[in-house]
């Protein structure tokens, strides 16, 4: 009898036990007392049995199937002969063929004879329909669904090769994470060996090279970003597109020759950023990855190559880089960070993202008039939205493929305002009105863009969704992966470029060029772009002197030098230069000819100094706080109940009044990581526990006090553990 699901195990018992064939009596498994006591000193007791246990399974299906193919083939049989004899019968009437027909399709009516032929053989087909079913249902080996579920029981290794897949990096010839999978019980890799690390390194590299398309797809999801926008690759620094705007140039028939074609080209430049991934692990990191890939068997499904540890390893590293990028993609602002080891910049400053692009052309360039239509409101929201669009021209506003870039805040509004003006009811059975429709009422060609990143803002654009572009270089970049080694520590590093811009913004008119030269496709209100807590980090080059790429920026923990200078300032603006309390030592905002200060502004208070741009781009102060910003409490994570919104909020506190327990996580998105603390009132605990499809912890946490907390991250829709802290 030869197993499959079972065959390594097979295989290691016929080793030890020098079998020539499976010992089997009476459909088990047969060993003799000393057998058993070695496989019980080999394996120990509790696994030896289920090894057993598991053979005597597959030994039964087998045995079920077998039965069930010899009852098939006497169903056919069967199904043959009674066919053979209506056939016989039918051919003794003498009647034609529609006759027969009619005849077989009423079963027979008025010939009992017949009748009874056909009623068996409707049973036969019956039987022989349920034992096909039957088969059918029943896996076989490593079906390609089963290895997709990584259903581990179902899995068939080679004696050499995870998966019996015959690559490099699936052997189990060293490599303690592939034998692990295959035994299941194995200790956890020891990566700190002699040679586990390089030979991890060279089987990071042939991955790569053997998977770079399931690599370049998986890279190029661009994290959920809008489909309808467009999409440039091979920028390998800056794109710039030109268009051409014509004046009129027809005029009535004359005699004489009155040229008349003024035209103007305008070209927007659209770049990629530089960006790199530097990760450190040591030999514990990369153990609860793999206790990580053992657990999660294949959780994420959808490709067979994420089934290798290799492949987990590297998918686990870009789920969190596209989190990363997605954010910075609409939330970026630009900030350099020196060179030098140690210096982490933050992903959101990689880049400029879509957020700072409208910030930059409403406020700086001015490349786009906005609507002075006040603020918009709950109250006022369906109104406010219909004004806005009947301001776009009307050529403009009446094209296809048109969005309105807004919050998920502002977008609730809406749908919450537009229900009761629209009348349109969520369901037959609920008394809330919700307007459901993705467009404002009477403007379906504008379709509502919610970013779900754009948060703590009443800013509103409108865009044509083609207009915004997403650009890199070579997707097959970011796949390369290096993996070094360094003492007791791996790196792992890679470089890539990624960046989103509008095609076209507007044009300024000159003095002296034709009205119709003015010209703009982009249009938002007023509302600020960005909260008026945002900030960039600026970093010291001992110049003294800054370049200012956002309007407010905080020094950071290593400034060492007075500024003397702002530079790259606009008429106009509002500038706001924030200190830091953990410089070492006090630096300050100079006042002189170019600063028009009270006096110089001490950076190591932590306080915030204001300015003006003046028309002769001198800064004039407007205000300035000694002190730090009191951080407001973090009430919106605060929760009593039993139940967690992770739409927004990274970090929640348990402030009920009795013993809690979770029961659900809602919304959220896959990458992002939460953290739930205790009570602070002692005997108050608040109890994490497993929840199918919803969250995955290995034992249930219980966290008794504000110093006990629990670390999740999400993936394919389940809040996994990560860490826990119980004192």
């Amino acid at each position: 009898m030869k197993l499959k699901m079972m065959a390594t195990t097979v295989a290691f018992l016929s080793s030890l036990f020098s079998w020539n064939k499976l010992p089997v009596v009476e459909g088990k498994l047969s060993l003799s007392e000393d057998e058993n006591s070695q496989l019980e000193t080999k394996l120990g007791a509790k696994t030896a049995q289920e090894a057993i246990d598991a053979i005597n399974k597959e030994i039964a299906q087998i045995t079920a199937n077998k039965k069930d193919n010899e009852d098939l083939t006497a169903a056919n049989k069967e199904l043959e002969t009674v066919k053979a004899e209506v056939q016989k019968m039918l051919e003794a009437t003498n009647l034609s063929e529609e006759e027969k027909e009619e005849l077989v399709t009423a079963k027979g009516e008025g010939n009992a004879a017949l009748t009874a032929q056909l009623q068996a053989l409707k049973k036969a087909q019956l039987n022989q329909d349920a034992l096909i079913a039957k088969l059918l249902k029943d896996p076989e080996g490593d079906s390609p669904e089963e290895i997709i579920k990584r259903n581990a029981k179902n899995m068939t290794h080679s004696a050499t090769h995870l998966f019996a897949s015959g690559k490099n990096y699936d052997a189990f010839e060293k490599r303690g994470w592939n034998q692990r999978l295959r035994d299941g019980g194995m200790k956890a890799t020891d990566f700190n060996a002699d040679g586990t690390v390089p030979l991890l390194q060279d089987d990071v590299a042939h991955f790569v090279r053997e998977n770079p398309q399931a690599l370049e797809s998986l890279f190029n999801d661009f994290a959920e970003l809008p489909s309808q926008w467009s999409r440039r690759s091979g920028v390998l620094d800056r794109v710039a597109t030109g268009t051409i705007i014509p004046a009129e140039i027809v005029q009535g028939r004359k005699k004489g020759w009155a040229p008349k074609n003024n035209f103007k080209i305008s070209a927007e430049e659209r770049r990629v950023w530089r960006k790199k991934i530097d990760i450190t692990f040591d030999g514990y990191e990369l153990q609860q990855i793999e206790n990580t890939w053992i657990r999660n068997y294949n959780k994420e499904g959808s490709h067979p190559w994420k089934m290798s540890f290799i492949g987990f390893l590297l998918t686990e590293l870009v789920k969190q880089q596209k989190l990363d990028d997605r954010r910075a993609q609409i939330n970026g602002i630009f900030a350099p960070t020196p060179d030098g080891d140690g210096i982490s910049g933050a992903a959101v400053n990689s880049q400029d993202g879509l957020r700072y692009l409208w910030h930059h052309y409403r406020d700086i360039s001015k490349k786009y008039r906005a609507f002075n239509l006040g603020e918009p409101t709950k109250a006022n929201i369906v109104d406010y939205i219909k004004a806005a669009i009947e301001l776009i021209p009307e050529e403009d506003r009446n094209q296809s493929g048109m969005e309105i870039q807004l919050s998920s805040e502002v977008l609730q509004w809406y749908r919450e305002k537009a229900g009761i003006v629209y009348q349109m009811h969520k369901t037959q059975n609920e008394g809330t009105m919700v307007y459901g429709l993705n467009h404002p009422i009477d403007y379906p060609n504008f379709m509502f863009q919610e970013l779900k990143d754009q948060t703590k803002t009443k800013f509103i654009g409108f865009v044509k969704s083609t207009n915004v572009e997403i650009l890199d270089y070579n997707t097959s970049e970011k796949g390369k992966f290096t993996v070094s080694h360094e003492k007791r520590d791996t790196h792992i590093f890679a470089d890539y470029r990624l960046g989103i811009g509008f095609i076209f913004v507007g044009t300024e008119v000159l003095p002296g060029e034709p009205a119709e030269f003015e010209r703009q496709v982009i249009w938002s209100n007023d509302m600020p772009v960005f909260d008026a807590a945002v900030s960039a980090p600026v970093f010291d080059d001992k110049t003294g002197i800054v370049k200012l790429h956002y309007n407010h920026l905080k020094v950071e923990d290593a400034w060492v030098t007075d500024i003397a200078s702002i530079k790259d300032v606009t008429a106009g603006q509002i500038v706001k230069i924030t200190g830091n309390t953990a410089m070492l030592a006090a630096k300050n905002v100079k006042k002189n000819a170019a600063l028009l200060l009270t006096a110089d502004f001490d950076l190591s208070s932590g306080g915030t100094l204001t300015m003006y741009v003046q028309a002769d781009l001198k800064l004039k102060e407007l205000s300035r706080t000694a002190a730090p910003a009191v951080s407001a409490s973090v009430t919106d994570g605060e929760f009593i109940g039993s139940v967690i919104d992770a739409t927004s909020i990274n970090e929640f506190f348990y402030t009920g009044a009795a013993n809690g327990t979770l029961t659900e996580i809602l919304n959220g998105v896959d990458g992002k990581e939460i953290t739930i603390y205790g009570n602070e009132t002692a005997l108050i605990t608040f109890t994490v526990p497993a929840i199918a499809g919803n969250v995955s912890v290995a034992t249930s946490a219980v966290l008794a006090s504000k110093a006990d907390f629990i670390v999740l991250v999400r993936v394919e829709g389940v809040w996994t553990e990560v860490s826990r802290t119980i004192a």
